[in-house]
């Protein structure tokens, strides 16, 4: 690889050689010139067409919007035009599944953990009532202020993570022109002054 390669050329070469496949057998697969994809991988060729990088993206399972963003296509040039499954690939779709999958199990977990939680919380509150009732039955003391304090400490300690939002980190990663947009036509309507649901049709 020479050094003064483009991250286009290196990203292709990589994932080409990770495949252990050559130079032609890529070309062939991608319905263009060997020598057009030696161009781009020693990074003479800056901007490749766009039916080139979908041809090798295909063929190398990278992503498309990937490419083109290395190449220097801004998002006008990407997300242009009706026909979006021209600008998107197999990897771009396996790309988002796999963000919303990894969302769906952090999610999950998050849930899990805060009903761990709120399962001890709910234990500490539950021995309190139980000897402040035991108190009350047999007119003796079995738990004090300071021990009903500190347990209500120990609450608030473990409902504190409960009340955190979500990582906004761990939100999947949303490619708005993946999917086409649909728009759903209803042939009801609210009546905000009245409450009652009108069918337009009518």
């Amino acid at each position: 690889m020479k050094k003064n390669t483009t991250e286009l050329g290196k990203t292709i070469s990589e994932a080409r050689e990770k495949l252990g496949i050559s130079q032609r057998e890529l070309a062939r697969k991608s319905n263009m010139d060997c020598a057009e994809v030696s161009r781009i991988e020693a990074g003479k060729r800056i901007k490749p067409n766009v039916l080139y990088l979908k041809g090798i993206a295909e063929t190398l399972n990278l992503s498309l919007v990937k490419l083109m963003k290395l190449a220097g296509y801004n998002d006008v040039d990407i997300n242009w035009g009706m026909d979006l499954s021209e600008k998107r690939n197999t990897a771009d779709y396996q790309e988002q599944i796999k963000s919303y999958e990894q969302f769906y199990f952090d999610v999950l977990e998050d849930i899990e953990t805060r009903r761990k939680n709120a399962f001890a919380c709910k234990g500490i509150i539950a021995d309190i009532i139980d000897k402040m009732e035991l108190s009350k039955i047999e007119n003796k003391e079995k738990i004090s202020m300071d021990e009903i304090l500190d347990n209500l400490k120990e609450v608030m300690t473990l409902i504190r993570p409960n009340l955190e939002k979500l990582d906004k980190e761990k939100y999947p990663q949303y490619d708005r022109d993946v999917f086409p947009k649909m728009k759903i036509e209803s042939n009801v309507k609210y009546n905000t002054l009245t409450g009652n649901i009108v069918d337009k049709e009518k």
